[in-house]
């Protein structure tokens, strides 16, 4: 996952469901959300309680790319918690940015410590649990262990509590059982992941994962069903209005065709999604 998108998640997630006790109108936070980032730096020096001061300054200094004085900070955050879900999530956010930072072995022992201090709240913190628990699968990821993923993410799903996080947990372990050559397995939980991504509305995420269930389905010399795939999801995101989508659903089906030594479909599918992500100025789907 994107380093910004990682964190901005977990950051929202957190504030909308109001689980623990940082104050999140104070003034460095005020700055912050406004992208102030130095600002926000300086009214964090003013603020009396430790907690909210260092862990607001952590956050700026992540947006700002300096790491290393973002991990200083929410280490020192996690020392003066109110409650110990503060300290938790000192140590998820501190772990993430220590992978971001290049320091993977650092990074899983701060997210074991973490899941070790949670599991110590028996089930009262279990969801912070499942959050480690994902975390060191994506680790895991990182260090091209697929099956040490495969547990992570299959023990996150087992204690998933909703379908936002089932999802999650399904995503996951496709994309390792894919990273240890076992495709078939990945298209059976990527099939869960895409469901269940859709049955939350979560559109996008369902568009990434059909998009990802062609390109193995394609890897399977499964074309025709690698095909059906993309322009099921080329009309769904024509019919949602999502031109993105639906330049990359033409990119991604035209590399099928090439595959599969259907060259003039390819060459008019690459075409039109050429042009459409031209239109949208989407750069990304030209390189």
């Amino acid at each position: 996952m994107k380093r910004e998108s990682t964190l901005s998640f977990i950051f929202i997630l957190l504030f909308s469901n109001g689980v623990y006790s940082y104050d999140s109108n104070n003034q460095c936070e005020k700055s912050f959300n406004s992208g102030a980032y130095d600002k926000a730096i300086e009214e964090a020096k003013k603020l009396e309680h430790k907690y909210d001061a260092n862990f607001c300054a952590a956050k700026a200094y992540y947006r700002k790319g300096d790491l290393a004085a973002s991990i200083a900070a929410f280490d020192e955050s996690q020392k003066h918690p109110d409650l110990p879900v503060d300290q938790l999530f000192a140590y998820l956010y501190k772990g993430i940015a220590q992978r971001d930072i290049g320091q993977l072995k650092a990074s899983s022992a701060t997210f074991t410590k973490g899941l070790d201090t949670a599991a110590l709240g028996n089930s009262k913190y279990m969801q912070m649990e499942r959050k480690f628990l994902y975390q060191l699968g994506n680790n895991a990821m990182q260090e091209d262990n697929g099956f040490d993923a495969i547990d992570f993410y299959a023990k996150s799903l087992a204690i998933s509590s909703n379908d936002d996080e089932r999802a999650e947990g399904f995503a996951g372990i496709s994309s390792a059982y894919f990273k240890s050559n076992k495709i078939d397995q990945a298209i059976e939980y990527g099939v869960k992941a895409s469901t269940t991504y859709q049955r939350t509305g979560k559109l996008s995420q369902y568009a990434d994962m059909q998009l990802t269930l062609a390109s193995y389905e394609s890897i399977n010399a499964n074309y025709p069903r690698a095909i059906r795939l993309l322009q099921s999801i080329e009309s769904f995101a024509r019919t949602n209005g999502s031109k993105y989508y639906e330049a990359k659903a033409l990119l991604t089906l035209a590399d099928v065709y090439d595959a599969s030594k259907q060259l003039l479909l390819a060459t008019e599918a690459r075409g039109k999604g050429k042009d459409l992500a031209k239109s949208i100025g989407a750069d990304d789907l030209l390189r």
